[in-house]
């Protein structure tokens, strides 16, 4: 997505990484992404592109087996949009949007539990902390990453959950 690709870009044009696997649901970039795809192949970094669906972690467990697990960093930016108001919310939509964001850095925990992780970045919203008119259930998934990064700190894991402003 957006987010993920604009990180790969931003790493792969300071070296800051040799080796990069993007994950995405469907396995491609998003549309529109074409131009920031070309920066991230203009660098010497190797780039591929893995489908992963983040809320399976059944899919986390096949990267981290496949190597193209991090050994030195992982960038948890994925997030589906459910909007609705707290009384109009049903569990569906809380499911659609718990599923990547919360579950999936859940399962991207476990599946690094034994990697060496010197950076762990989740990608988390302002929301959580100030809520968001009618989008409560990712308020809650963004809150859910702060907890997760606030545990993984207190047991000495790298982690920082940052609560990004509107975009």
């Amino acid at each position: 997505g957006g987010l993920g690709l604009l990180t790969a870009r931003w790493l792969a044009q300071r070296e800051a990484a040799h080796a990069l696997a993007l994950a995405s649901r469907a396995g491609m970039l998003a549309r529109g992404s074409l131009a920031e795809w070309a920066a991230v192949r203009a660098t010497h970094t190797q780039t591929l592109v893995q489908r992963c669906d983040a809320a399976e972690a059944a899919h986390l467990g096949r990267l981290v087996v496949a190597g193209a697990a991090p050994s030195v960093g992982v960038w948890h930016a994925a997030g589906v949009l459910a909007d609705g108001v707290l009384p109009g919310q049903a569990a569906e939509a809380l499911a659609r949007v718990c599923a990547p964001k919360a579950h999936g850095a859940w399962a991207l925990h476990r599946a690094c539990a034994t990697a060496v992780v010197a950076v762990c970045a989740l990608f988390s919203s302002v929301a959580a902390l100030l809520g968001s008119a009618g989008q409560a259930n990712y308020a809650a998934a963004n809150a859910c990453l702060d907890a997760l990064g606030g545990r993984r700190r207190e047991c000495a894991r790298a982690t920082t959950s940052v609560q990004w402003g509107a975009w």
